[in-house]
């Protein structure tokens, strides 16, 4: 099971970005370890719930600032936070009516690695190129 660790190819350059990233990236890391070490149930629903509530916060904090910003990419970005959120909205369905099985615990590990790296690296560091030639900055209270 691939295990993600921040790096400084996921920076997108924004300091309160970039740190909400590296939280999901840590849960996401124990997530993993979660599952590799037979936790149980209970602790990777624990995880599971933090990843979704979290997930909720972040893009919330994206979309609001993109929104005041009138970031051009919004509805496209938008757009995948909701796909992001349906798809593991269904993944934890799984996870809830079949347990911990292997096969779903990989698939819930396997998607949101894929997901948050390729979003990071294509759709948010975008935002963040945005945010930076237009020096736009904000901090983790705005």
């Amino acid at each position: 099971m691939e295990i993600i660790e921040w790096d400084d190819s996921l920076s997108v350059g924004i300091d309160q970005i970039d740190e909400q990233h590296r939280i999901l990236i840590q849960r996401l890391a124990d997530l993993s370890k979660a599952v590799e070490t037979h936790q149980g149930v209970p602790e990777i629903m624990k995880t599971l719930e933090f990843m979704m509530d979290y997930t909720d916060y972040h893009f919330s904090t994206e979309e609001r600032h993109m929104a005041e910003l009138n970031y051009p990419g919004q509805e496209h970005h938008k757009a995948q936070h909701g796909e992001f959120i349906s798809s593991l909205d269904r993944l934890v369905e799984d996870f809830e009516e079949e347990g911990a099985t292997r096969a779903v615990s990989v698939s819930i590990n396997t998607f949101l690695v894929n997901w948050l790296i390729k979003h990071i690296k294509e759709v948010d560091v975008e935002f963040g190129r945005f945010l930076r030639e237009g020096g736009f900055r904000f901090d983790e209270g705005s």
